[in-house]
C-alpha cells in the first residue's frame, strides 16, 4: 500500500469509541499477555486530530527506525481491518450471511457435506429473514455442490428442479433490486446536478420513467429493498417537480416501510437517517407543525437507539438537523419566547460537538440564534451569538449567510444604541459588498435608512425614515423579486418592533 500512514490515520479517526473498545480487547487477545508495538501506535494515533509521523515515532518506546515503523503501520493497518470485520460480522446480518457461506465453503473442502449443510440452512434462514437477495449466487453455487454430491441416490429430478427455480427466483430478485436501484440512482443523480426541474425537456423525461411500468412495479415489490428505493426516487421527483404534498406522501411511505419491518434500520440505519429528515423537510414546507414537533422528539431520540450506535458522527448529525429545523419552526411560526427557550441547549449543543459539525450548518444555526435574539429584542444576546459566526467565517466560504451576518450586525448594534460605532460598521459593509451578486435594492434601502436615523435631529425625523423604508419595502414587486433577502433578514417585522 502506497500510503499507509494515511490509510491507518484515516481508519482510526473513522472509528466510532465502541469499535475502539472492540479493537483494545481484540488486540489484548492477540497481545498473549505482552503489549503488543502496534496496540501502543493505534493509542498514540488516536491522539492526533492530524496525522504527524515524527511525533509518533518519537513517542513509539524505543524510538524504531523508519523500516521498523514502516512495518508497525502495516500490522496496525491489518490488524484494524481484521478486528473491524469480526466486530461487524457480530452485529451485521449480512456480515454473519457471509461468514456462513465462508464456513460451508471451508467444510466442502474437507469433504465435510452433511456440516456443510447445516451451514447453508442456517445462511438460507438468514438470507430470507433479512431479504440479502444479493447473496443468492454465492449461496445457490454452494448448494449446488451438495445437489451434485447426490446426484446417484437422488430418485426423482425434483432437488435438481427446485436448484434452479430457486436460481431463477434469486436472479429475478437481483435483476429488479437492481432496476430499482438504477432509477433511484439516476434520478438522485439529476437532483445533485439541479435541485429544480427547469425546461419540459427534463420535466418530462422524467415523468415518463416515474410512470413507467417497471418503476411503478417498484411499489408492490415483493422485495423490500427494490420498495425502498421506489418511494426513495418517488420523494426526490416530487422534491424537483415542486410538488411538496406529494414529496411528503412518498417520504411516509418510505419511513413507515422501516418501521413495519425493524430490520431495514439494523440494515440500513443512514438510510433511515436520511428518510426522516426528509421527511421532517417535507412537513416544514406543509407547515404541519404538530407532526413536525414529533418527528424532531424522533429525531432526537434516534442516537440512542441500537442500531444507530455503529454510525460515526450520528449525534452530532441528528443535533444539528433538529436544531436547524426547530429554529425554523419557530420563526416560521412567530414562536420567538419557545426559540429564545431552545437558545441555550442548541448553544451547548454547538459547542461540545464543535467543529465535527459542517462549517456551514454551524454558522448557519449561530446565525439563527442570533436573528431570533433580535426579533425578540435582546440585541446584547443576540450580539454574542452572531460574533461567533463573525468570528469563524472565512473569505469566499458561506458569502451569502456572511453578507446578511453584517447587516444583522449593523441592526443589533442599532439597537443596542452604538451610534459612534455604526458609520464605521456602514461603511466597512459598504466596502465588503461592494460587487456582490445579487445586487439587493433592499439592502441599499436598509443602509440608507440607517444613515438617515443615526443623521435624525429628534424623533420625528428617526420615524419619517423608518415610515420611508416600511413604504419601500412593500413594493410588491421587489418583495418577489428579492424574496430571498426578505427570508433572511425579515426588515418588517424589524419596523414593527420600532413602531410598538
Amino acid at each position: 500500500m502506497k500510503n499507509t500512514s494515511a490509510a491507518v490515520h484515516q481508519i482510526i479517526h473513522s472509528m466510532t469509541a465502541s469499535e475502539k473498545r472492540y479493537f483494545q480487547q481484540y488486540a489484548g487477545r492477540q497481545a498473549a499477555g505482552e503489549p503488543q508495538q502496534y496496540l501502543t501506535l493505534f493509542q498514540i494515533l488516536c491522539q492526533q486530530p492530524v496525522y504527524d509521523e515524527a511525533a509518533a515515532r518519537r513517542q513509539m518506546p524505543g524510538r524504531p527506525g523508519k523500516a521498523h515503523f514502516a512495518v508497525l503501520k502495516r500490522h496496525l493497518y491489518q490488524h484494524l481491518l481484521d478486528a473491524l470485520a469480526q466486530y461487524h460480522r457480530r452485529n451485521n446480518p449480512s456480515e454473519r450471511l457471509k461468514g456462513k457461506l465462508h464456513a460451508a465453503q471451508i467444510l466442502r473442502d474437507k469433504g465435510l457435506f452433511t456440516l456443510m449443510k447445516q451451514e447453508l440452512r442456517s445462511a438460507r434462514k438468514l438470507l430470507k429473514q433479512y431479504q440479502l437477495n444479493r447473496h443468492w449466487p454465492e449461496l445457490l453455487e454452494l448448494e449446488r455442490s451438495l445437489v451434485e454430491k447426490g446426484l446417484s441416490q437422488i430418485s426423482k429430478p425434483a432437488l435438481v428442479e427446485q436448484w434452479r427455480t430457486d436460481w431463477e427466483q434469486g436472479l429475478e430478485a437481483l435483476q429488479e433490486e437492481g432496476r430499482l436501484a438504477f432509477f433511484s440512482l439516476h434520478i438522485a443523480h439529476r437532483h445533485f446536478q439541479k435541485i429544480q426541474l427547469s425546461g419540459p425537456a427534463a420535466s418530462i423525461k422524467l415523468k415518463e420513467l416515474i410512470e413507467s411500468e417497471a418503476f411503478m412495479a417498484g411499489r408492490n415489490s415483493p422485495h423490500i429493498r427494490s420498495r425502498m428505493d421506489y418511494f426513495r426516487a418517488l420523494s426526490t421527483y416530487h422534491f424537483m417537480q415542486r410538488q411538496p404534498q406529494a414529496a411528503l406522501q412518498a417520504n411516509a411511505e418510505l419511513i413507515q416501510l422501516f418501521e413495519a419491518n425493524g430490520f431495514l434500520i439494523e440494515l440500513y440505519p443512514q438510510r433511515y437517517l436520511a428518510a426522516l429528515h426528509n421527511f421532517l423537510i417535507d412537513l416544514f414546507q406543509m407547515r404541519q407543525w404538530g407532526m413536525l414537533d414529533e418527528g424532531l422528539q424522533k429525531l432526537k431520540a434516534l442516537p440512542f437507539h441500537p442500531a444507530f450506535g455503529k454510525l460515526r458522527g450520528v449525534r452530532e448529525k441528528a443535533f444539528e438537523q433538529r436544531a436547524t429545523l426547530e429554529l425554523n419552526m419557530y420563526l416560521a411560526k412567530g414562536a420567538y419566547s419557545a426559540a429564545m427557550a431552545a437558545i441555550p441547549e442548541i448553544e451547548a449543543g454547538l459547542r461540545q460537538y464543535g467543529r465535527r459539525i459542517a462549517p456551514h450548518n454551524r454558522q448557519t444555526l449561530w446565525y439563527l440564534m442570533a436573528y431570533i435574539c433580535f426579533l425578540e429584542s435582546a440585541p446584547d444576546r443576540g450580539l454574542g451569538l452572531l460574533n461567533e459566526l463573525l468570528q469563524a467565517r472565512q473569505k469566499g466560504v458561506l458569502e451569502e449567510l456572511n453578507r446578511f451576518a453584517n447587516l444583522l450586525q449593523l441592526l443589533l448594534h442599532y439597537e443596542l444604541g452604538n451610534y459612534e460605532l455604526l458609520p464605521y460598521l456602514i461603511a466597512s459593509v459598504r466596502r465588503q459588498h461592494q460587487g456582490l451578486q445579487p445586487d439587493y435594492l433592499s439592502e441599499q434601502l436598509l443602509l440608507e435608512c440607517l444613515r438617515r436615523l443615526l443623521n435624525a435631529a429628534d424623533k420625528e425625523s428617526r420615524r419619517e425614515a423608518l415610515n420611508k423604508l416600511s413604504k419601500e419595502i412593500e413594493n410588491q414587486e421587489l418583495k418577489k423579486k428579492e424574496v430571498r433577502f426578505f427570508e433572511y433578514l425579515d426588515l418588517k417585522k424589524w419596523l414593527n418592533m420600532r413602531e410598538a
